[in-house]
């Protein structure tokens, strides 16, 4: 209830259960200025002092104005100073204060033993205050606090463990918290576990942890330890963190060692809601190991750059860049993922819509590999037109058979450039006029090849500035188009589809070549033919039928009652003209020498013939026409079995044998020889939770030992099963066996509702980072098995095994471990074993590598890692990290 208190002079006591009283501030409490309505109400008992214009509330007091309320088991209202007191009382029973007050303004909370607070100046007066202040947490024995929210604070400590009785924290003469926006101390010293460490500074800032905003500028402190083996003591990944704006952050960070080795690198985070976000990264390296009298000097650089857009309108723009010296992985850094790798990628993607019908795209790429050393870059645009039904009526209430009949349009390029150099850029089959010796058949121009450096494999080239000149001018550049062509499905019966097609596609070509024989010297001359960019086109045509068969087989005893084969055949027929025939004008047949010799018709010919490329001198066609029927069929098998249990509310349950296995191959009807294609298959299933995939490659056709073939051997145009030499060699086969071993989860599934997005990503992005304490055990392998061979040579198998797992010993100890064998080599490969501490506010963790590679001697490491768990304080950590050359150990 609400009631009004009159300006009267008597004294009342009013007890109730639970008594509620209001002042407007248009009766007494107007002269005061009071901007509302108090509301205050206790559980015990209400007393007024009428007189003295003071209300006293006992037991579960409550008073409210505005945003601001306080509960407390005691609390005073002075209307006459415009003041609230309120404090806890001493329990007779158990001899202990309870009913503390718990001071609320909005968001904020401070908890305490005593607190006055005055509703005209809003100022109040706090002593022995407990409030969270962003991440951390703000303790002091007295405190002021003004009108703009500001609190001064004596005797204070700060802290980011949540307890009562914090495991650490900085204790200070004096604490200001500014507003919403930092933390300002004196002189401070750290404590742990109460016992103070001789650490500490002149002065503190600590900036509140704000999600909307980038954070707060301050220094970073760096990490120091050594690394006995390799660049000596060190001091790394100190510097500045500017918040430039709300959206972007940038860390600036150093490294240096006591060999003379130093980093520099810069870490920027950026985030537009609702429209894109993103990251980028730049390092550079200068290495000094080794010892004084075999020192080793190295520089290495590394450029990472993220972005994705999040917005939903007609275009977008995608980059994941990653370029980086060949050795940056193997020296600078200890992430398991990069430093297992050598390869790396980057691409750039930039898309654009123009209402529904048209679409284009552009895309730039480059690869590297830092074992081979090779290098290649592109760039790839395109347009189309996405497929529309030209004869579609508008508002048409049913559609006709032509109404699903769609075309559309593409256009594509590509622009490629590698330091690979191979003959296919210098050399062709047949001789070049004019002929400059016989020691240099076929080249058309010498290519120029600069000596490799000590590190790089034969055919590989430096890319640097002089090189650069004849890489871009070997560089491939391809045009093609394709007009997809749809056709509306024909439904032969209820079971049958026939779906036909047409293809049409080809290629554009800013010059052609046209080819003369020169008798004189047995040589071709190739001439360049400009002009109007020349198109090749080439449709093909198809048609395809699928449909789906059932059979069951069923049993009358024992659990089985029944297993289903579910069978789904497919066949498809295409057809492509043969356009190498010169009538297309696409290939010219032309003499390439003055051999003489008894041609397959009994007739003497002088010259050889080639069907040359009129686009590309290079491609010679040996082909023709392609009829093709592509056949294949899937095969499924499921089980009924009976229940074990009466009291199951089914009867029966269904469980798949086998989840699929299939068999493709196709036949060429027009080929001369060679007409029918090797045979696939493929297979898997899950058998009590393992799951098993198989793969596999079958040569129907027969090989015969020849020494012009080494071990291989010649392949025949018979089959071996029309030689009695059985069905198909089996060419290549893989298997692959693996399970995971868990508990069910638990409050595991709660922590991925409550995450947020940016967690979750966080998380998925560095799977190595986190530890999931929801989950006591698990354990996974995976065992791979291939084959392959080529004609009669032996076999080439490849066996391996990886393992990993995790145990919490305890609710706070976790062990983990990864680690597989090669079965070829009878070695381990890549090991990792860790071990976490939850200390509560802090972590512990101790991570060691004795195996980085057993067969190239890589190196190994271990690392130990205690910090607080508060990102805000991420300094505040001991980090020692030691590099090995060698095969591992301690």
């Amino acid at each position: 209830m609400c009631l009004v208190i009159p300006n009267v002079h008597a004294q009342r006591i009013v007890r109730a259960d639970t008594l509620q009283k209001s002042i407007p501030k248009d009766t007494a409490t107007k002269s005061q200025d009071l901007q509302t309505t108090v509301f205050y109400s206790a559980v015990d008992s209400t007393v007024l002092d009428a007189d003295a214009q003071i209300v006293n509330l006992y037991g579960g007091a409550k008073v409210k104005y505005g945003n601001i309320s306080l509960e407390a088991d005691y609390i005073r209202l002075d209307w006459a100073k415009n003041e609230v007191y309120a404090k806890g009382t001493l329990d007779t029973t158990t001899k202990k204060i309870i009913g503390l007050p718990v001071f609320t303004q909005g968001s904020d909370k401070y908890d305490s033993d005593e607190i006055r607070y005055n509703f005209k100046s809003k100022r109040a007066i706090i002593k022995g205050i407990v409030t969270q202040q962003g991440e951390g947490f703000v303790q002091g024995k007295n405190v002021k606090k003004d009108e703009e929210e500001n609190l001064y604070i004596r005797n204070a400590i700060y802290t980011t463990c949540n307890l009562s009785h914090p495991h650490f924290n900085i204790r200070a003469s004096k604490i200001k918290v500014v507003g919403k926006k930092e933390i300002i101390s004196g002189p401070f010293h750290f404590e742990l576990n109460d016992i103070p460490l001789p650490i500490g500074l002149p002065f503190g800032f600590f900036p509140y942890s704000q999600p909307k905003e980038a954070g707060k500028s301050g220094i970073l402190i760096p990490t120091y330890g050594e690394e006995p083996s390799g660049r000596g003591f060190y001091l790394r990944d100190g510097g500045y963190y500017w918040a430039a704006s709300e959206n972007i952050g940038i860390r600036f960070t150093g490294q240096i060692y006591s060999k003379g080795g130093w980093g520099l690198g810069a870490n920027s985070q950026y985030n537009k809601r609702y429209r894109y976000s993103g990251s980028f990264n730049l390092a550079l390296n200068r290495n000094n190991s080794g010892s004084e009298f075999n020192p080793s000097t190295r520089t290495d650089f590394a450029l990472q750059w993220s972005h994705s857009p999040r917005s939903l309108g007609n275009s977008s723009f995608s980059a994941s860049v990653n370029i980086a010296s060949n050795s940056y992985n193997q020296f600078n850094t200890f992430n398991t993922q990069q430093y297992l790798s050598n390869t790396i990628g980057s691409s750039v993607q930039y898309t654009k819509s123009i209402g529904q019908s048209f679409r284009s795209g552009i895309s730039l790429r480059i690869n590297q590999n830092t074992t081979t050393r090779i290098f290649d870059a592109g760039t790839d645009f395109n347009v189309g037109l996405n497929q529309i039904q030209p004869f579609k009526r508008r508002n048409a209430i049913a559609d006709r058979f032509i109404d699903q009949f769609r075309i559309g349009m593409d256009f594509s390029g590509t622009v490629s450039l590698t330091n690979q150099v191979s003959d296919l850029y210098t050399r062709y089959e047949f001789d070049v006029y004019p002929r400059e010796s016989n020691s240099q058949r076929g080249i058309i121009q010498k290519p120029f090849i600069p000596k490799n450096a000590d590190d790089l494999p034969p055919g590989v080239i430096p890319l640097n500035g002089s090189t650069l000149p004849m890489l871009l001018e070997k560089a491939q550049t391809k045009f093609n188009y394709s007009i997809p062509l749809s056709l509306p499905n024909i439904k032969i019966n209820p079971y049958i589809n026939l779906t036909p097609g047409i293809s049409w596609s080809g290629n554009m070509y800013t010059r052609s070549y046209k080819y003369t024989y020169m008798p004189s010297d047995s040589t071709v001359r190739i001439d360049t033919v400009g002009g109007l960019p020349k198109f090749s086109s080439q449709i093909s045509f198809s048609a395809s039928m699928n449909t789906r068969l059932y059979g069951t087989m069923r049993f009358s005893k024992g659990r089985l009652q029944a297993i289903r084969h579910i069978m789904a055949p497919s066949i498809s027929l295409s057809y492509t003209p043969d356009y190498s025939d010169p009538t297309y004008g696409y290939f010219q047949d032309v003499r390439i020498n003055n051999r003489k010799f008894i041609n397959n018709q009994g007739v003497e010919q002088v010259g050889d013939i080639r069907r040359i490329s009129t686009f590309d001198p290079r491609t010679l066609s040996y082909g023709g026409a392609s009829g093709s029927i592509s056949f294949g069929i899937q095969n499924t098998l499921e089980a009924k079995l009976k229940t074990k249990s009466d009291t199951a509310t089914k009867e029966s349950e269904k469980i798949n044998i086998l989840d699929n296995f299939g068999i493709n191959g196709s036949y060429n009807l027009l080929a001369k020889e060679f007409n029918l294609s090797n045979l696939t298959f493929n297979a898997n299933s899950r058998v009590k939770q393992f799951d098993i995939n198989i793969g596999g490659n079958l040569d129907p056709y027969l090989y015969v030992p020849d020494q012009s073939f080494a071990v291989v051997g010649r392949r025949t145009p018979d089959l071996m099963i029309g030689k009695g030499e059985g069905l198909a060699r089996l060419q290549s086969f893989n298997l692959s066996i693996g399970k995971r071993f868990a508990p069910a989860k638990g409050k595991g599934d709660k922590f991925s509702k409550n995450a947020s997005e940016a967690q979750l990503k966080q998380i998925n992005r560095n799977r190595d980072d986190y530890v999931d304490w929801n989950i006591p055990w698990s354990f996974s392998f995976s065992y791979q098995f291939s084959m392959s061979r080529a004609g009669l040579a032996p076999a080439q198998n490849i066996s391996g095994m990886t393992f990993q797992g995790d145990l919490s010993l305890s609710e706070k100890w976790k062990f983990s471990f990864s680690s597989g064998y090669d079965f070829k080599y009878n070695g381990l490969t890549y090991t990792n074993v860790s071990v976490h501490r939850d200390l509560h506010c802090w972590e512990l963790n101790f991570n060691w590598t004795p195996i980085a590679s057993p067969f190239f001697g890589r190196a190994s490491n271990y690392s130990f890692d205690l910090r607080v768990k508060s990102s805000l304080l991420q300094e505040l950590k001991i980090s020692r990290r030691r590099s090995f050359y060698d095969k591992g150990g301690f």
